[in-house]
């Protein structure tokens, strides 16, 4: 018996001492596989940061700063400088400037500055001589790629940035950012003492909740072992803890697969829907794609994509590409597409998938006659046509909704929308074809269309008017490009405003708090449209240097009968007006609205009552005031 339960100690012993080198060895590999993510991350972040303010700077310059730096006043290089100074800050690095090569010797030609150069009378000023330029810096005038330098001067460590341009003479001059190292380390040790504490509360949660029934059981439980993709019991686990009750859900069937595996095998059919899963895995995330049978699988969406997202993924996939070379092997799909509550979702699936196997379909959705699908499809196609001809053949027209400042009485701006005009001479409003737009991938040709008509039809005028920009214009540089172009030969940018989508700037917010910047040093104003998603959300957007809000017409539908909604309407007008902000409402249909309005000191109007949208500007003060009269 002793030597029984000697034996037994040792083997405790023994699964102690593996247990805990495993656990020196994963703490160790841990920690050290954080300290270089963290190290990487911070690193590739300092360098994007660099690239941006670097790039930005050359943009606040202008492109013709060089070619007349003889002609530049205190004035002007004062009012660059300050810019270059909120660039900076908005950035987060030290500083951003311009250099210029005076062989020997390096000069700034602009440059930002800090409250310590200020206090300390050490501002830079044109021409200023840098006497700390290191053979890096003098090198990068001739270099054709941006070039980076870790360096100390008397302003400390930096790590630096030197990208070259060329004026239209052919001289050289850089851009270049700094930003300081010191905090890198104090950054890491941080990150390494989280890790420490990270790995040793999660080892000892693991060893409390049986880690291997959590790491090994449970995926084992929940994964389809033939393609490694979650299964069933993975797919209504994931429904059950999903928040939304309502959502999209599309049963896929690869036809044939059952006698392709009866003839080929398990392996060549496993591989097939390994294959289109990964395919459709791409378009999907953050949902998963699930292993439903032998030939189904299962695709999810949210309802804001919905059926029509799952149906055109489904009719995207490429059935005349080979799925497999070896053997040569093609698959079409058949599927049933269901919407609504989730807990039905599987069931109405299933229908849909047997209706669209027995009318031979690509695609049948739950509860909609299969006439109508293809009649709305035809209509997708037939309104992509024409889109796509409007644009060859310049029939996109810019139509203007005037905006009437409830002070004045009086038409202060105008927004710009597009229209298509057909071959017949119909004219087609966005909500007809901006779907079309969205998968066409035609939204920047349509902003470029959009751009040069409105600059040329208000050239020669003094009205103010806006038109709409996404978060994939301001994101292409090339897009950039050409607004900034056509921003160059307007004479009167102050007129122009650009409204910004509300949820594409909280989404995006660094870096449109940057874009922003940048256009307004153009000249022109910003407006942010709000969807009514509460008080939050526009306390954050008026963070931003912009120039209005709009609120959509969703806003003041019951304005009459809500008393909180003239009471937030109110609050979101004092703190606009705190901030110099103004604040359009959309929507007015009647005078008492606009009178309620008024009350709560909103300075812009937008509605049936001020005006609809035309191809022409032909509503005057004396219009507006008969309207408003008549409407009483």
């Amino acid at each position: 018996m002793n030597k029984r339960n000697f034996a037994l100690k040792a083997l405790s012993l023994t699964w102690i001492v593996i247990g805990f080198v495993v656990f020196i060895a994963s703490l160790s590999a841990y920690v050290l596989y954080t300290y270089h993510q963290t190290r990487s991350t911070i690193v590739n972040g300092i360098d994007q940061k660099l690239q941006m303010a670097a790039r930005s700077t050359q943009l606040i310059l202008g492109d013709d700063y060089h070619d007349r730096l003889g002609e530049i006043n205190d004035d002007e290089y004062r009012h660059k400088s300050r810019q270059l100074s909120q660039l900076a800050q908005h950035l987060g690095v030290e500083y951003v400037y311009a250099m210029v090569y005076d062989a020997p010797y390096v000069r700034f030609s602009a440059s930002s500055y800090t409250q310590n150069d200020v206090l300390q009378d050490k501002v830079t000023r044109l021409l200023d001589l840098y006497p700390e330029a290191t053979a890096i810096n003098k090198s990068a005038f001739r270099s054709t790629q941006p070039l980076f330098e870790i360096s100390e001067d008397k302003w400390g460590h930096f790590k630096t940035i030197f990208i070259p341009h060329v004026t239209r003479d052919g001289r050289v001059y850089l851009t270049g950012a700094d930003i300081k190292t010191s905090h890198i380390q104090s950054e890491l040790a941080k990150s390494v003492k989280e890790a420490l504490f990270t790995a040793c509360f999660f080892f000892a949660i693991a060893l409390l909740v049986a880690g291997m029934y959590l790491l090994i059981l449970r995926k084992t439980l929940t994964t389809d072992a033939r393609t490694g993709f979650p299964n069933r019991l993975a797919l209504e686990q994931d429904l059950a803890k999903n928040p939304n009750q309502h959502l999209s859900l599309a049963i896929v069937a690869i036809n044939e697969l059952e006698e392709i595996v009866s003839f080929y095998g398990t392996d060549v059919g496993d591989e097939i829907i390994r294959r289109v899963m990964s395919h459709f895995s791409e378009f999907t995330v953050p949902f998963k794609v699930y292993r439903l049978a032998t030939a189904k699988l299962v695709l999810l969406s949210d309802a804001t994509k919905g059926e029509h997202y799952l149906s055109s993924l489904i009719n995207e996939f490429p059935t005349t590409t080979p799925i497999l070379q070896q053997p040569h092997l093609y698959v079409q799909l058949t599927a049933g597409i269901a919407s609504g509550n989730k807990r039905l979702l599987l069931e109405n699936a299933f229908i849909a998938c047997r209706q669209a196997q027995q009318k031979q379909q690509r695609v049948c959705m739950y509860g909609q006659d299969p006439a109508q699908i293809k009649t709305i499809q035809e209509s997708h196609i037939a309104i992509a046509k024409t889109v796509q001809s409007a644009f060859e053949q310049h029939r996109i027209l810019p139509y203007f909704t005037p905006r009437m400042g409830i002070e004045s009485k009086a038409i202060e701006q105008y927004h710009c929308t597009p229209r298509v005009l057909t071959e017949q001479g119909l004219i087609l409003r966005p909500e007809s074809f901006s779907d079309v737009i969205r998968h066409s991938r035609l939204s920047s040709q349509l902003t470029k269309v959009m751009l040069e008509l409105c600059t040329a039809h208000f050239r020669k005028s003094h009205h103010a008017w806006s038109m709409q920009l996404s978060w994939q214009d301001l994101a292409d540089p090339q897009m950039m490009e050409f607004i900034f172009a056509q921003l160059r030969r307007y004479p009167q940018p102050a007129k122009i405003t650009f409204e910004l989508e509300e949820q594409e700037v909280i989404e995006h917010f660094a870096d449109m708090r940057v874009y922003i910047n940048v256009l307004k040093s153009k000249g022109v104003n910003i407006m942010v449209a709000s969807s009514n998603s509460g008080l939050l959300t526009i306390s954050r957007v008026l963070k931003l240097t912009i120039d209005s809000v709009k609120l959509t017409s969703s806003v003041i539908e019951q304005l009459g009968e809500d008393t909180e909604l003239h009471e937030y309407i109110e609050h979101i007008a004092r703190l606009c007006h705190e901030r110099q902000i103004a604040l359009l409402v959309d929507g007015v249909q009647s005078k008492y609205q606009l009178e309620q309005l008024q009350d709560c000191n909103v300075k812009l109007v937008e509605g049936s009552l001020i005006g609809t949208p035309g191809p022409h500007i032909n509503i005057s003060q004396g219009n507006i005031d008969k309207d408003l009269q008549a409407s009483a």
